[in-house]
C-alpha cells in the first residue's frame, strides 16, 4: 500500500486539521520550528510509536480538547482479506474505504495520561441503517440470529463464514444509508480485519539528524535492522511454514498433557485449551552490525562517517530495488541528510534518494536547511511549512510556494556572465566537461562553426529542469532576456526515460531548444579506446548500460569522475564514432548537429 496523505491534528503545532500529500519523494522545507520534524515524527508513531512514542505533551497548547490525531490515506488496498482460513473478504464489499476508495486509518491518542494509548479507527462510507450498522462487531452466533430476527433464509448465505452472513443481511436491508463513519476497531472482526491489514502497512524507518552517540547508535543501527526486517520479508512464505510446524508440535506436546491430566483431573482438564498467545518476532533474534577493519565499531567512528554510511544504505537500497521484486512498500523518512556530509555527498544522497523514490515501492520523506541539496529537488516534492498564530499550514505547487521556499533557503540562481547571449542548460558539472570538450574537437575538425564560448553561449549546470535551480536560473535567463536551450540525459532503459520524455515534450511546447540523448546518459559516448583496457575480455558499452559503473569497476575509479577522467582524452574522430547513428537510411552525428542548432540562438547576437 502507498501512503498518500496524513492529516495532523492537535499535535504539536498542528491544532487544525492539517492535510498533507505525500508523493514518491517529498520535501518539507520551512523556518526552525515550522514543524517539519514533527511530520516525520508523527508517522513514526502511526507506524511504530517506539524510536518517538506519543506523549501527553503533544498536544497543542491551542487544542479545544484532549485528543491527538494522526491519520493516514493509502492507496493500493489489498482485493481480499483472509481473516481465517475459510473467511475471505475486501475492504469495499465490508464497507470500509474511504469516499474516494481509499484506506483511511485514524489514530486518536488521549491525552489525558503521560503515555496515551491509541485507539484505532477506520474511516469509511459506513451503513447507518438499522440492522446493518453495526455487523462488524457482532459475532458469528449473533450474526446468526440477526438474520434469522430479519427472516432471511439460511439458504442464502454459509452460516459458518461471518462474510456471508453480513452479506445476506446487507441485501436484505436494502438502502444502507451510507455515511462518513469513523469505525472504532476494537472487537470482534473490526480487529480481525484490522490485524490482516496490518500486514499490508508499509514498514516506516526515520533516520533523525540528532542523535546521541552510543553503543547502539540508531545511525548505524536502524538502516541494518532493516535490512534484516527486508531480509525476513522475503523469506516470509519459509517462515510462515516453519511457525506452523513450531505450533503443530507444540500442540501436540500440549494435547498429550492434557490427555494425561484428564486421567487425573477430567474437570480441570476439560477447563483447559491449548492456544498460542503470539506470534514469534523473528525480527528479534538477528543483530546486523557493521566493523571497521581495526575492529573499531563503526558508530565509535566521526559523525560523518557514520552518515556516510547511511548514504550508502540509501544508494545500495536504489540499485536493489530498480533491478529485483521487493516486498512490502517502504518509506523512508530521513531528516537533513546533508548534516555532517562534504557537499559532493549530498548531490549522490539527492540521486540516491531520487532512484530509490522511483521504485514503486519506495517512498522518501525529507527535510532539509541546505540550498544546493533542496535546488537539486522536483519542484512537485517540497512542501513548504509556515507557522501560524495557532496552527501550521503546508503549501505546494504554486508559484508563491517556490519562491518562499527559495526566499527561506537563500538558494541561487547559477551565475550568468552578463555579456552572454544565450545560455545552454545541463544537468551537472560532467556535462559541462562533455560539452566544452565535444565542441571543441568538433570545431577543431571543421564540423561546426565555433565552440559555445566563441558564440557567448553560457553553459549552465541545473540538474533536471523540474528543479528549483532550474526555476531559479529559468527567472534569470527572463530578466537578461536572452533565449536558453537544454540538453538532458535520456535514462534511457530506466524508469526515468518516460519522465524526462514527457519534460522534453513541455520544452518543445513553449518552442525552447531541447534534447535528449540518444543513449542513457553523456558517460556513455565515451570510446572503448579511451580507456586503456586489456583486450581479452572484450570490454564494450551498450546504449542502456550504466557507463558510470561499468567504466568505474573496470578502472577502479570513481564513478562521479568518469567524464572528467577519460571524456577528456576524446579525439575527434573518436566523438564522431560514438556520436553517429542512421535513422531511415540516412547518417546522422548527434552532438555535431545539436550543437549546431544551439548555436544558432547566438546568431546576430556574437
Amino acid at each position: 500500500m502507498r501512503l498518500e496523505t496524513l492529516v495532523l491534528k492537535n499535535f504539536r503545532g498542528y491544532r487544525d486539521a492539517t492535510p498533507i500529500r505525500i508523493d514518491d519523494l517529498t520535501a518539507f522545507i520551512g523556518r526552525n520550528d515550522a514543524g517539519k520534524s514533527s511530520v516525520l515524527e508523527a508517522l513514526e508513531i502511526f507506524f511504530n510509536n517506539l524510536l518517538i512514542v506519543c506523549e501527553r505533551e503533544d498536544l497543542s497548547i491551542n487544542a479545544t480538547d484532549n485528543n491527538i490525531e494522526i491519520t493516514c490515506i493509502f492507496s493500493g488496498v489489498p482485493e481480499e482479506l483472509v481473516l481465517d482460513a475459510v473467511s475471505p473478504t475486501s475492504l469495499s464489499n465490508e464497507f470500509l474505504l474511504n469516499g474516494n476508495g481509499m484506506l483511511e486509518i485514524k489514530k486518536v491518542f488521549a491525552a489525558t495520561a503521560a503515555k496515551p494509548k491509541e485507539k484505532i479507527f477506520l474511516v469509511c462510507r459506513h451503513p447507518t441503517a438499522a440492522g446493518a450498522r453495526d455487523l462488524l462487531e457482532l459475532k458469528r452466533t449473533e450474526l446468526r440470529a440477526r438474520a434469522n430476527s430479519l427472516g432471511i433464509s439460511a439458504d442464502t448465505y454459509n452460516a459458518n463464514v461471518n462474510g456471508s452472513i453480513r452479506s445476506a443481511i446487507r441485501a436484505h436491508v436494502g438502502d444502507l444509508l451510507l455515511a462518513d463513519t469513523d469505525l472504532l476497531v476494537d472487537k470482534e472482526d473490526t480487529k480481525k480485519i484490522f490485524e490482516a491489514i496490518s500486514t499490508y502497512l508499509p514498514i516506516f524507518a526515520l533516520f533523525q539528524s540528532d542523535r546521541q552517540s552510543r553503543d547502539d547508535d540508531k545511525e548505524v543501527v536502524d538502516p541494518m535492522k532493516l535490512a534484516v526486517q527486508q531480509a525476513l520479508q522475503d523469506l516470509e512464505g519459509e517462515l510462515d511454514y516453519i511457525k506452523a510446524q513450531v505450533k503443530e508440535k507444540a500442540l501436540e506436546t500440549a494435547n498429550r498433557t492434557l490427555v494425561k491430566l484428564q486421567e487425573m483431573a477430567p474437570e480441570l482438564a476439560r477447563e483447559l485449551t491449548p492456544e498460542f498467545k503470539t506470534e514469534p518476532n523473528f525480527a528479534s533474534l538477528f543483530k546486523l552490525s557493521i566493523r571497521a577493519e581495526d575492529n573499531i565499531p563503526v558508530n565509535k567512528r566521526g559523525s560523518g562517517v557514520r552518515r556516510l554510511i547511511l548514504l550508502n544504505f540509501f544508494r545500495a537500497e536504489a540499485e536493489r530495488r530498480r533491478s529485483v521484486h521487493v516486498g512490502n512498500h517502504v518509506i523512508y523518512a530521513f531528516e537533513e541528510p546533508e548534516t555532517s556530509q562534504h557537499p559532493d555527498h549530498q548531490e549522490m544522497l539527492i540521486q540516491a534518494f531520487l532512484e530509490l523514490s522511483e521504485s514503486p515501492t519506495s517512498q522518501i520523506l525529507l527535510t532539509t536547511h541546505t540550498p544546493a541539496l533542496a535546488g537539486l529537488l522536483p519542484l512537485d516534492s517540497l512542501r513548504f511549512i509556515e507557522k501560524g498564530e495557532h496552527t501550521r499550514t503546508v503549501g505546494l505547487g504554486s508559484e508563491e510556494v517556490i519562491q518562499k521556499v527559495v526566499d527561506t533557503l537563500g538558494v541561487l540562481p547559477h551565475p550568468i556572465p552578463k555579456d552572454a547571449v544565450a545560455a545552454l542548460l545541463v544537468e551537472g558539472k560532467g556535462d559541462l566537461i562533455f560539452v566544452s570538450h565535444a565542441a571543441e574537437k568538433l570545431k577543431e575538425g571543421g564540423h561546426i562553426p565555433a565552440t559555445f564560448e566563441e558564440r557567448r553561449i553560457a553553459l549552465v549546470p541545473i540538474g533536471g529542469c523540474g528543479n528549483i535551480k532550474h526555476w531559479q536560473t529559468k527567472r534569470l535567463i527572463a530578466q537578461f532576456g536572452i533565449p536558453y536551450c537544454v540538453l538532458l540525459d535520456s535514462d534511457l532503459g530506466t524508469p526515468e526515460e518516460v519522465t524526462n520524455r514527457e519534460a522534453l515534450a513541455g520544452l518543445h511546447a513553449d518552442h525552447i531548444k531541447a534534447y535528449l540523448t540518444r543513449k542513457r546518459e553523456t558517460e556513455n559516448y565515451i570510446h572503448v579506446d579511451c580507456l586503456n583496457l586489456p583486450a581479452v575480455p572484450a570490454f564494450s558499452i551498450a546504449d542502456t548500460d550504466d557507463a558510470k559503473v561499468k567504466i568505474g569497476q573496470a578502472k577502479g575509479t570513481r564513478r562521479s569522475t568518469v567524464l572528467e577522467d577519460y571524456w577528456v582524452l576524446m579525439s575527434c574522430e573518436q566523438i564522431r564514432e560514438t556520436e553517429k547513428y542512421v535513422e531511415g537510411g540516412v547518417e546522422h552525428f548527434e552532438f555535431t548537429e545539436m550543437f549546431a542548432d544551439f548555436l544558432s540562438l547566438a546568431d546576430g547576437n556574437s
